[in-house]
């Protein structure tokens, strides 16, 4: 490629969406990926044994299933490109360690039939939560797909209706608070924040009410499907439908710093002291706490907000095993049906609240809590006939006391041995020679390999009210545009809509191609 018209710094999932639309609409682009595999997240990799195909981290794009990306098949990735899902039966199941279970489908009529078994009055306000949530997905849902509005403009809308401000009133209360007003039995309640748990927030802060209500919602709207030969396959489909469209992408080229010169961003310089220079702009995944060492020439006060803003409250530790024969879990075959089965050892609501508390204190929580999946039950593809791989995460603080995050490297492997002897709770045959190879991530890990995940945090930032919507990353930078380096633009999982699986790279091409005058009718459908 000549001169490209946008160099795209990091071939994540968000910058490779972003740039498959910008290709798509007649941009020349490059993108350029210090690592030798493209990806960032979405990625499937040999971690244990050649032949084992591992999720290293993302696993299951369940957010992406309700964007035009797969609804619009806006960018061919499923009629052209080669895109697949595999969508099991079941959503998730809650098992406990005193043998009960809970199961959530797709289906809200069997969900509240399984709830039922613990408290009638708890299956009767579940179906009316989701209702309730229901009727404002759309609004919502177009707002996770396009540039955010402002945040206060947001507030100012809802104000307008009695609806509108009791949906207000819920946003701004917690999680905890969402469930506990309206569910009654100990271990529905735990399930549910369990799941809430994703976000990475902490359940009981304040402004992380309407994340619940999704967290429901999302159980029924779209299942929790999986990409049929791993999350690799998705970026494999971005990357054709890049290609096929002119752009071009760069494997184990490290950018130095985006050259802002005059208050214009044109240009890169990369590691070896080269330059790559673009006619119309730079779309960079750079980290917030980075930008002022990343971007020369900015305003001092825009550089401090950006670095005050904070991350996820529970970072996440990752175990992957490559095993002679499926977990036999005491949970029954219905397990197999579930993309994912979450593991909870507290016995009861006031140690579950213990222990999310740990994190605060630099601590690892003694109560054993996991999410767990064993994607070769669905899609044999992804290991040696007959073997399979599970992937484990346990939520665990990123800063340890007695030691920090670099303890991580200290306690990694006795941690990672700690949650093989949980899953064994729950599944007894992961032991002994059915574990054939086992590799774990910790928090300091994911920070190496991704400047994104910056305290471990897969999400980029905290997904907290104060850092959502109009206010991600802050007020001036959530337009995606850098004040100060004209034609720069942001992206990656710090940016609106936030972590996760979810195309976010398509608002950003919006805005971009918005601010350039280019017409995308054709290719943006919604």
């Amino acid at each position: 490629m000549k001169q490209p018209d946008v160099v795209v710094i990091g071939a994540g999932h968000n910058s490779l969406i972003a740039s498959a639309y910008l290709a798509r609409c007649g941009m020349s682009v490059l993108v350029l990926e210090k690592h030798e595999f493209p990806g960032g997240g979405a990625v499937s990799r040999e971690v244990t044994l050649p032949g084992f195909l591992h999720d290293t981290h993302a696993t299951a794009p369940g957010l992406l299933q309700g964007s035009p990306i797969v609804t619009h098949d806006e960018l061919g990735l499923l009629s052209k490109y080669g895109l697949k899902f595999i969508e099991p039966k079941i959503f998730t199941m809650s098992a406990f360690a005193d043998g009960d279970t809970l199961v959530w489908y797709q289906d809200l009529d069997a969900t509240c039939r399984e709830i039922a078994k613990y408290s009638q009055k708890d299956a009767e306000s579940y179906r009316s939560i989701v209702k309730y949530i229901n009727s404002v997905v759309p609004l919502f849902g177009l707002g996770m797909i396009r540039p955010p509005a402002s945040f206060g403009n947001f507030v100012s809308f809802l104000e307008k209706t009695p609806f509108g401000n009791d949906l207000l009133v819920t946003m701004l209360k917690s999680a905890y608070d969402v469930v506990c007003e309206r569910m009654e039995h100990p271990k529905v309640r735990m399930a549910l924040l369990k799941r809430y748990m994703v976000t990475l927030c902490h359940p009981e802060e304040k402004g992380t009410g309407l994340n619940m209500l999704f967290v429901m919602a999302s159980i029924h709207a779209h299942g929790l499907p999986i990409v049929e030969g791993g999350s690799q396959n998705l970026t494999r489909a971005t990357i054709r439908c890049l290609e096929a469209n002119g752009g071009e992408i760069r494997l184990g080229t490290a950018v130095k710093r985006v050259i802002n010169k005059g208050g214009e961003a044109r240009s890169v310089e990369l590691e070896d002291g080269s330059t790559v220079v673009a006619r119309k702009a730079v779309l960079a995944s750079i980290h917030p706490h980075y930008l002022g060492s990343m971007v020369q020439g900015l305003d001092t006060a825009l550089v401090e907000r950006a670095k005050l803003t904070v991350s996820s409250y529970f970072a996440t530790f990752m175990v992957h095993l490559a095993l002679q024969e499926a977990p036999q879990w005491k949970a029954g075959e219905l397990v197999n049906q579930c993309t994912q089965i979450d593991l909870i050892d507290a016995l009861n609501f006031k140690d579950f609240r213990r222990m999310y508390d740990e994190p605060r204190w630099g601590q690892i929580a003694p109560s054993f809590c996991s999410g767990a999946s064993v994607a070769t039950i669905h899609d044999p593809s992804r290991a040696p006939a007959g073997k399979h791989v599970l992937a484990s995460y346990t939520f665990v603080p990123y800063d340890l006391e007695n030691g920090g995050p670099e303890r991580w490297d200290e306690v990694k492997g006795a941690y990672c041995e700690e949650v093989i002897a949980g899953l064994a709770r729950y599944a007894p045959n992961l032991t002994g020679a059915n574990i054939m190879a086992r590799y774990a991530e910790s928090p300091l890990d994911l920070q190496r390999y991704s400047a994104s995940f910056t305290g471990g945090d897969v999400n980029g930032l905290s997904m907290s009210l104060y850092q959502s919507m109009g206010m991600r990353p802050t007020p001036e930078l959530s337009q995606y545009r850098v004040p100060g380096a004209n034609g720069l633009y942001l992206t990656g999982p710090y940016m609106h809509p936030g972590g996760g699986l979810a195309g976010g790279g398509r608002a950003v091409a919006m805005r971009m191609l918005e601010d350039m005058k280019i017409d995308s009718g054709k290719v943006f459908r919604i």
